[in-house]
């Protein structure tokens, strides 16, 4: 069922998490089941292009205003927040940050919030981050060739004018998860496995990435992992499986291979564990890796 769903979805699929709900026929019986795939949407502040789906290479500063960009991926339906962070330079004093991200092709609101914090001056290699206390989603669906606007206000007291900034690990960065359906779907499952931090490594002169998993079950259980590998432009450049068997409170170890002949450059992969009929026994994890 995975490889049909890789193959129905296409390329810039961020595969986190397989979940299921119940919806009945009209006649009442539950319909056939049908994955549905939950993602995370990333868009960093770029000063010169407005938006991007990676963080720009070269680190500036922005002022309040719109940025907007087209949105080229699949259609994804916004959730909640995810690790947003706001970078600010150039003052010194207390800041609230609105912000909203509208799709003008549809009208929708598709996110708001705002952010507090302090900015201790410096610059943009040395900024200062705040993080947003609300983060609404209104739960629209966003389309390939939609133009997205996203608005930052700030409201300072101190000396000096706060700036956003943009660029490598200093990109004011609004990120939030979404939702991929393909068809009717199937009711969400309780997770078995505990999934520890990944982390790259090598495994008989394959580079890939590692999970440790412990079963928090009663019983033992056979998983399949599967790993999407996506570039820093959020393409999916493959898919890698693996399987792992544990035992109730003893952990086992999943290692999943790279694809061969990637070129040279950091790479994410999103990681799920399923039963062999495609139920969700871990929460999805996320490693960087560099090639």
């Amino acid at each position: 069922m995975l490889a049909d769903l890789h193959s129905k979805l296409g390329p810039g699929v961020v595969l986190a998490a397989v979940l299921v709900l119940a919806f009945a026929s009209e006649g009442g019986a539950a319909a056939a089941p049908a994955p549905m795939v939950q993602s995370t949407l990333s868009f960093y502040l770029s000063c010169s292009t407005g938006m991007s789906l990676a963080a720009p290479a070269s680190s500036s500063s922005c002022g309040a205003g719109i940025y907007s960009a087209v949105y080229s991926g699949i259609g994804e339906t916004a959730g909640e927040n995810r690790t947003s962070r706001i970078y600010l330079a150039g003052a010194t004093g207390g800041v609230k940050v609105s912000f909203n991200l509208t799709d003008a092709t549809t009208g929708n609101l598709v996110f708001k919030g705002v952010a507090y914090g302090t900015v201790s001056g410096g610059t943009c290699s040395a900024p200062s981050a705040i993080l947003p206390t609300s983060f609404q989603t209104s739960s629209v669906t966003i389309g390939s060739g939609d133009r997205l606007a996203l608005s930052l206000s700030i409201v300072f007291t101190g000396t000096g004018t706060p700036t956003f900034c943009s660029g490598g690990t200093s990109a004011t960065l609004l990120s939030m998860g979404t939702t991929v359906v393909t068809g009717t779907s199937r009711p969400l499952l309780t997770t078995a496995l505990t999934a520890g931090t990944p982390y790259q490594t090598t495994l008989e002169g394959f580079n890939g990435v590692a999970v440790i998993y412990t079963d928090t079950g009663d019983a033992p259980l056979t998983a399949f992992v599967y790993g999407v590998v996506e570039n820093s432009a959020g393409a999916t450049v493959g898919v890698v499986t693996t399987s792992v068997a544990t035992s109730p409170g003893v952990g086992a170890t999943a290692f999943l291979a790279l694809p061969q002949g990637l070129p040279s450059g950091t790479y994410t992969v999103d990681i799920i564990a399923v039963t062999s009929t495609d139920i969700p026994v871990s929460i999805a994890q996320v490693a960087t890796v560099t090639v």
